[in-house]
């Protein structure tokens, strides 16, 4: 198991009825939204469970849990989150990430912040990320891990494409 993102542009809502197993009737491409409640405002104006129609879509895999998570506590490092004191099980560790849940913004704040398993980040929200991938390409790109690389790139192009009507999916 792990986490698998999907992204899309162009995105349509329409209105279409449901077969036995819920999916839309005549409808060949199609994105079902689900809004993870615990993260409000990341889906802009996206509806939950509202069927869209989308232009383009392509996907990757951000890795399994854990290995998204080093790789988000990566990302909140290389931000210039502080490393704070964390509690999980009554183990305490030192996490970058643990700083940037403390904040309300920031560089990366919004997928940081955000699900490592389920939920939808919109349009809004996706072209301040990809405005927050530019800016920090340079310290990216000194990063010493190729795998930080190639999910730094995919991340950037996902939410390059959902900032154009789109989202992107985690699932």
């Amino acid at each position: 198991m792990g986490l698998d993102i999907t992204y899309y542009s162009k995105l349509k809502k329409i209105d279409c009825a449901f077969d036995a197993d819920g999916d839309p009737v005549g409808v060949s491409d199609w994105f079902q939204a689900y809004l993870n409640p615990d993260f409000p405002g990341r889906a802009g104006g996206i509806e939950n469970k509202a069927v869209y129609s989308y232009e383009e879509s392509e996907g990757f895999r951000a890795g399994s849990y854990s290995g998204y998570n080093t790789w988000r506590e990566e990302l909140a490092k290389l931000a210039g989150y502080p490393a704070i004191t964390a509690d999980r099980n009554g183990i305490k560790y030192s996490r970058h990430d643990a700083g940037a849940w403390k904040e309300t913004r920031g560089p990366f704040w919004e997928l940081i912040c955000f699900s490592d398993c389920e939920g939808v980040i919109g349009a809004a929200v996706s072209a301040k990320l990809a405005d927050d991938f530019a800016k920090f390409q340079t310290q990216a790109d000194e990063h010493p891990e190729e795998w930080f690389h190639n999910l730094y790139a995919q991340w950037f192009k996902a939410f390059i494409a959902a900032r154009d009507s789109g989202a992107v999916s985690f699932h």
